[in-house]
């Protein structure tokens, strides 16, 4: 099943009466497309909409935009919308939410080329989980399937339309779409979280929005340090912000502030097996070595394909003479399949030198060549001449 984002109510020149209302047209369809695929043979996929045009905030400049149609599609247009393979209906329809919610849904079955469904929902603003659990409910008896039963995050529903609009807000920075003030990106999360304290998933999309922007580049690092300190301001007990904060210090070279982040962060949730390796990860940065192993073995202890982790106790083991234990930690990276980087292969063409096991260091150094796109020639030749006049115990780089 393909879900369109909804159409909006259109004052006499085309325009959106509100321009919120194209906001909650694409949100609703996300959050009906979501509730869709928790059937188990029902998996429903959002199309999103997008044409160059001109927005908000940037005086009329021309621009990569999302676009809500203007209205419903009839069943022939519908039908000679490309679907990927395996999907059978279309779902469109027409949304409205002020102090009432009014959903149109139209399900086309394509194949049959016929309105498999058209149902409105008309509720008080209040009732909108209902409002939504009404419409899958349609949709799935539609397609023949059970309707869906699972729970809400929250059920605030100010908090959840507050989570619905950062949800579009995220998804525009994903798309590459300019928005007037990154810098406000985070406050529809941010008011869902003060309206909804427990509302666990608006704090964790909030956090993967900061990390997008500081990691990612897909804001300003000033507005996602902020953002994360909001939410501390609202709940200090949000652990996962101070380990947000903390990464964000690692990217920026400031492994001390980290690791005191990162400390913090577990005398809040002690039982975290992540922030251990985050932790090992930082004490890594200070080349306090002998420290981070036991990070590295207690993150381990709870998840034991943990790659980073295996990663970093492997260079704490090597910075600490104990070749054969990090040539074992860096080999079960391999086997996991989960970091073959050409830094691992030297790695380990590094500590299996030293170990005298020349015919292996070899091999890995030629798949660190081939991986990193550098041929066979100069320094690399020079090197493994000298480890192999010196019994393998080169100079370490």
């Amino acid at each position: 099943m393909l879900v369109f984002p909804f159409t909006v109510p259109l004052d006499p020149s085309g325009q959106m009466l509100d321009q919120a209302q194209g906001v909650y047209a694409r949100s609703l369809a996300r959050a009906l497309a979501e509730r869709l695929t928790q059937p188990p043979h029902l998996a429903a996929n959002l199309a999103t909409l997008t044409a160059d045009g001109p927005l908000d905030g940037e005086e009329g400049r021309r621009g990569h935009g999302w676009v809500v149609a203007s209205q419903p599609w009839t069943v022939e247009e519908a039908c000679q919308i490309g679907l990927p393979e395996g999907t059978e209906y279309v779902l469109h329809g027409s949304a409205e939410l002020t102090d009432r919610v009014r959903l149109r849904i139209l399900l086309v079955d394509s194949p049959q080329r016929k309105l498999a469904l058209d149902h409105v929902v008309l509720r008080p603003r209040n009732e909108l989980f209902s409002a939504l659990e009404e419409a899958a409910l349609e949709v799935a008896r539609a397609v023949g399937e059970a309707p869906p039963a699972v729970g809400w995050p929250t059920r605030d529903v100010e908090a959840y339309l507050a989570y619905l609009r950062g949800r579009d807000m995220t998804a525009a920075h994903e798309n590459g779409v300019r928005v007037p003030d990154p810098k406000r990106s985070f406050d529809p999360y941010l008011e869902a979280a003060r309206r909804d304290p427990l509302f666990a998933d608006a704090q964790e999309r909030l956090l993967a929005m900061a990390l997008d922007f500081a990691l990612g580049g897909q804001g300003p690092v000033e507005a996602a340090r902020e953002g994360c300190e909001k939410l501390l301001g609202i709940d200090p007990a949000a652990y996962k912000a101070h380990a947000a904060l903390a990464e964000i210090d690692l990217v920026e070279g400031d492994a001390i502030t980290a690791e005191q982040r990162l400390r913090h962060a577990l005398s809040l949730r002690p039982d975290w097996s992540p922030g251990f390796e985050r932790l090992g990860t930082a004490l890594l940065g200070q080349e306090r070595y002998r420290e981070a192993i036991p990070c590295f073995e207690k993150a381990l202890e709870e998840r034991h394909d943990d790659a980073d982790a295996l990663q970093g106790l492997g260079t704490a083991l090597f910075e600490c003479g104990q070749l054969e234990e990090a040539v074992r930690a860096w080999q079960e990276v391999l086997e996991l399949g989960a970091g073959a980087s050409a830094h691992l292969h030297e790695s380990l063409a590094r500590a299996l030198a030293q170990l005298g096991r020349r015919d292996e260091a070899r091999a890995h150094r030629a798949m660190a060549r081939k991986i990193a796109g550098k041929p066979r020639f100069g320094l690399y030749l020079l090197r493994e001449a000298w480890e192999w006049l010196c019994g393998g115990t080169g100079p370490r780089h």
